[in-house]
């Protein structure tokens, strides 16, 4: 082999002219000037051939070795049209810079391709979605009734106040997405959920902007009677909890524009200058009451340990709500008398859980023996 011989590739398709020589390394140039690099095991001198690889037989050796030509050999014997050194320099010949019809991006593409699926419309109603728990388990879903398709994300709260991620991603419109199956003991104790969309559309469209919206959940909704119902969206009954909704929010914003018109009618009718509203108080003793009935319909449906997880679940939603919110004031929690197993455990839970609220006996006039009052501050 010297410089000058003609060569082919032995395991690709190819070949060109021999530059230079470097120890067991030969630097090879093929019609469109790209030096290729490569083992001198790896390539063997030939005749004038075909860009195919295969020689040229007596008919066609008069032919020119065009690069037209040999396009047209490649396409004739179904190889690829793009030469090796294109793709180790990580460039399409067919995209390269100066031609005058670039191909479409994949993103571009990927809009054209499915814009045909979108269709007109405004309206949306957005919404999260359990199943009834099977073997300790629950799926949810999330629920996309609109032509809008959406970018999500689901997560729910840390005590720290972080969000654990659930899933996120895109969803086509007028569809319904598995997000993550739970273990219900998971919800044995009141969590938060908070969601996040963004509504688009691959044709022209009207822009939504929607907030955050965090969802409480409450284990007692898992547990009692007439929480699951029949749907439009499963075969089987399910909890839904509405996130997001076109005709809630036109409401809304239909009431703020007539309370502004009322506010602005009254003005003109009295000179006397208005008094902001005065900020609601909340009341300084709130009254919660654990007693079974209170919570379940069905109270025979509950074992005494499962009954006991769920008084406790309502003890502690109610406690982080007031000191997330920030309120002041007391809360009396009416636990009874009964073998007093409640009781300890709320007390127990106050001890070890909340070691800055204080607490007693609840007003013995009011409640006897069966309630206490916890001081929120």
């Amino acid at each position: 082999m010297k410089i000058g011989d003609k060569v082919r590739f032995l395991n690709d398709v190819g070949g060109g002219t021999v530059l230079r020589i470097e120890g067991k390394t030969v630097v090879i140039t093929d019609d469109d000037g790209f030096e290729i690099p490569t083992p001198i095991a790896s390539v063997v001198v030939v005749n004038v051939r075909a860009a195919t690889n295969f020689p040229i037989d007596a008919a066609e050796k008069d032919k020119p070795l065009t690069k037209q030509y040999a396009e047209k050999s490649r396409r004739e014997v179904g190889a690829p049209a793009a030469a090796p050194a294109a793709r180790q320099a990580g460039v399409s010949r067919e995209n390269r810079v100066g031609d005058s019809n670039p191909a479409k991006t994949p993103a571009e593409q990927a809009i054209e391709n499915s814009s045909e699926r979108d269709t007109p419309g405004e309206s949306y109603e957005l919404m999260l979605a359990f199943l009834p728990p099977a073997n300790d388990k629950t799926d949810l879903y999330l629920l996309n009734d609109s032509p809008y398709r959406l970018l999500y994300s689901v997560g729910m709260y840390e005590r720290d106040g972080s969000v654990q991620p659930l899933a996120q991603g895109q969803m086509e419109g007028d569809s319904k997405l598995l997000i993550k199956t739970l273990n219900v003991s998971q919800l044995r104790d009141v969590r938060t959920l908070r969601a996040e969309v963004m509504l688009y559309k691959n044709i022209s469209y009207r822009p939504q902007t929607l907030d955050a919206v965090d969802v409480e959940l409450s284990p007692i909704k898992f547990f009692r009677q007439g929480a699951f119902v029949e749907n439009e969206f499963f075969e089987k009954k399910a909890l839904i909890m509405r996130l997001f909704s076109s005709e809630a929010a036109e409401k809304e914003k239909m009431h703020s524009v007539s309370a502004e018109e009322i506010k602005e009618t009254m003005l003109q009718k009295n000179d006397a200058p208005l008094l902001p509203p005065r900020p609601m108080k909340q009341p300084e003793l709130e009254e919660v009451d654990l007693h079974a009935e209170m919570l379940v319909n069905d109270v025979n449906k509950l074992s005494t340990g499962e009954l006991l997880e769920l008084q406790m679940s309502r003890f502690k939603a109610t406690l982080e709500n007031a000191l997330v919110s920030g309120r002041k004031g007391r809360i009396v929690f009416i636990h009874g008398i009964g073998s007093g197993k409640l009781k300890q455990e709320l007390r127990q839970c106050l001890v070890k859980n909340y070691p800055a609220l204080s607490f007693q006996d609840a007003s013995f006039r009011q409640y006897g023996y069966g309630a206490t009052m916890v001081f929120l501050g």
